[in-house]
């Protein structure tokens, strides 16, 4: 019985392990997840892309302290659009008449990934 236990616990451990190298799941496809959180590592202030999907592209930063959150409205505001307001997890910009949704998520619980339509930075 102590013999299946430690098994048991062995096993889990070793789950663990891989789920915390591997990471959970992005949402967007073509990349892994050690790939993003090697880009992530790199961060300098400025949103780094991660992947274009369908029209998106996603970029990405460290979490802490909203400087992701911070990053990106100010490189959104230098390609030529207002910030208008948060709601939730969604950020709206407006440049002229046209209108834009910028949404993130977080990612690890270290990292905020931010889905923008593509070709807007």
């Amino acid at each position: 019985m102590l013999l299946a236990f430690l098994v048991f616990c062995l096993l889990a451990m070793a789950a663990r392990f891989v789920y915390l190298q591997a990471g959970p799941a992005l949402p967007f496809s073509g990349s892994s997840a050690s790939e993003v959180k090697t880009l992530l590592n790199g961060y300098d202030g400025k949103l780094i892309k991660l992947a274009t999907v369908e029209g998106v592209d996603w970029y990405g930063a460290p979490s802490g302290q909203g400087a992701g959150a911070e990053a990106m409205k100010r490189e959104v505001a230098a390609a030529g659009w207002r910030f208008v307001q948060q709601e939730g997890s969604g950020y709206f910009f407006v440049r002229g008449a046209e209108k834009i949704v910028i949404t993130s998520e977080m990612w690890t619980g270290r990292y905020v990934l931010f889905r923008i339509p593509a070709n807007t930075l």
